[in-house]
């Protein structure tokens, strides 16, 4: 599956660069993230990822969230993002936007 990443900080994470000053999310927080792209980039579609439990892979249902999805990194951070079709094709496009606090 294709993954836009449209967060420069995930970006070069994903990426494996070295991201200079201090990270905005605990190491335990970036390791599953990278666990997770893993993840997405090796299913087919985005019906591999539901099937896959452990994920809680979801629609958003707040306002702000509307059109959006979102997977578990852990039990108190998750993934948030978009799921679009290119033109005239069949394929998914995961457009991560950003890691959230689920309970901040």
């Amino acid at each position: 599956m294709q993954v836009k990443i449209e967060d420069h900080f995930l970006g070069e994470v994903a990426n494996y660069n070295k991201v200079p000053g201090k990270s905005p999310y605990p190491d335990e927080v970036i390791k599953a993230f990278k666990k997770r792209l893993f993840q997405i980039r090796q299913a087919n579609s985005t019906a591999d990822l539901r099937n896959i439990g452990s994920l809680h892979f979801e629609k958003l249902k707040e306002k702000r969230y509307e059109g959006k999805y979102s997977i578990r990194l852990n039990k108190a951070y998750r993934l948030i993002f978009r799921i679009e079709n290119e033109t005239g094709s069949r394929i998914e496009i995961i457009c991560i936007e950003e890691i959230n606090n689920h309970y901040s």
